[in-house]
């Protein structure tokens, strides 16, 4: 495939299992992927070229929740190759009672997963606007529909990813830059056995007793549906959420 030949797509919360598959999936299309997270963490970086081999693959390696220092970064490494692909993934959820949380935590929460969106992508606007296009997604969750405890902070930290999304769509639509939403339900990760353990098969049941379809999601799901939002296929789309979720939740 080369629908996205000649694109530069950033991709934040690289190493993890959907910020790897997603840029996988990116490289797969054509485009030079730049893999964004934590230093150290770079070993993912060997993964995604051994999927892609000959790929254009690079890794930056910052903290977004030092977030000017993040801008500062990407903006640089954006000033040598405009990114006109930028897909704000990563995230952090630490679960506890909404009187369990220290404002710090709460606050660091909506700086990683909120805050440094907006950053990255002012970081990334002087390129898109130079060249009249670009694609920005923001991944939120389902979770933003209700129905769990202890997950105020996360949830507080997506939502205002949409309303982030709504806002930059009507902004940047006259320089002809798109901003989406993916919203991915329960998704099989390694994180997903760790945390669930031997209640595994449990917790799947409830998964697909909830779930319209009733077959388990992939991360493939997920970057299959980024593919269409920043392709020329979602070139009239804008503003716009989409659910990942197996018909979980419908709205």
């Amino acid at each position: 495939m080369s629908e996205l030949e000649g694109r530069h797509a950033l991709v934040t919360g690289a190493s993890g299992g959907l910020g790897l598959g997603e840029s996988i999936a990116l490289a797969r299309a054509g485009a030079r992927v730049t893999m964004l997270d934590l230093p150290g963490k770079d070993a993912a970086v060997a993964d995604a070229r051994a999927a892609v081999p000959g790929a254009r693959i690079d890794w930056l390696g910052v903290d977004l929740s030092n977030v000017r220092t993040a801008q500062r970064a990407v903006a640089d490494h954006a000033a040598d190759a405009p990114v006109d692909i930028l897909v704000n993934n990563a995230a952090v959820n630490p679960l506890k009672a909404m009187d369990a949380y220290d404002v710090d935590e709460y606050e660091r929460t909506q700086t990683v997963n909120a805050t440094a969106a907006f950053a990255l992508s002012q970081a990334v606007l002087p390129g898109m606007k130079a060249a009249g296009r670009g694609a920005i997604v923001h991944l939120t969750s389902i979770t933003l529909n209700g129905g769990w405890g202890d997950f105020t902070a996360y949830v507080a930290s997506k939502g205002t990813l949409l309303g982030l999304t709504r806002s930059m769509a009507r902004e940047l639509g006259r320089w002809n830059i798109r901003v989406n939403t993916i919203s991915p339900g329960a998704i099989p990760t390694a994180l997903e056995t760790e945390v669930w353990g031997d209640q595994i098969e449990s917790y799947e049941a409830m998964l697909l007793d909830r779930q319209a379809l009733k077959v388990r999601g992939s991360v493939d799901d997920v970057a299959e549906a980024i593919l269409f939002m920043v392709s020329d296929r979602a070139k009239f789309v804008t503003g716009q959420n989409l659910s990942i979720d197996g018909g979980w939740w419908m709205h």
